[in-house]
């Protein structure tokens, strides 16, 4: 039920987005622009690969994008995001991740991968949204939000505006 109210809210995003309020970021890494909705996010310091970091105003969602000039299999990138997500679990258990769904998305014309997972944490149970493009010459990136899993539904909306925004830049 969660895959069907997650994807239909990405789909119906992705199609008709209304007009935002708009910060456009451009990555220094890859050659790739989005908008930020600075009414409802609020900019945060980024660490390690992280080259921005943002939460809701009311801090119940968190989104980072990460890029890189390097580019691997989509299969490598796919497992380095679960192993990531293994060792922010408690105890670093491969069991305190459960992966929700996978699925392809068009993000700025082109496929994107998109992997839902949830991880178990000390504090409480995230669900992430991972929407990652990988491409020879491009390199690579994520776009991952996350809530706790009574959020996905606001998370996956607010993720639809800002990813109708993604530019390819030449």
């Amino acid at each position: 039920m969660m895959k069907t109210v997650l994807f239909a809210a990405m789909a119906g995003l992705l199609v008709g987005t209304p007009t935002l309020a708009c910060e456009t970021i451009t990555s220094t890494k890859v050659k790739l622009s989005a908008c930020v909705d600075d009414t409802g996010w609020a900019a945060q310091t980024p660490a390690g690969d992280q080259e921005f970091l943002y939460y809701s105003s009311d801090e119940t969602i968190g989104f980072t994008i990460i890029n890189e000039k390097g580019a691997w299999p989509v299969s490598q990138f796919r497992e380095a995001i679960l192993a990531n997500a293994t060792a922010a679990a408690t105890d670093a258990k491969p069991e305190n991740v459960t992966i929700v769904s996978e699925r392809l998305e068009n993000i700025g014309g082109k496929a994107w991968n998109v992997i839902e997972y949830q991880v178990v944490t000390p504090d409480a149970p995230l669900l992430f949204q991972n929407f990652y493009y990988v491409e020879p010459g491009f390199g690579s990136t994520q776009f991952v939000y996350w809530s706790i899993p009574e959020g996905a539904t606001s998370a996956a909306f607010r993720a639809g505006q800002m990813l109708s925004t993604v530019q390819f830049l030449k």
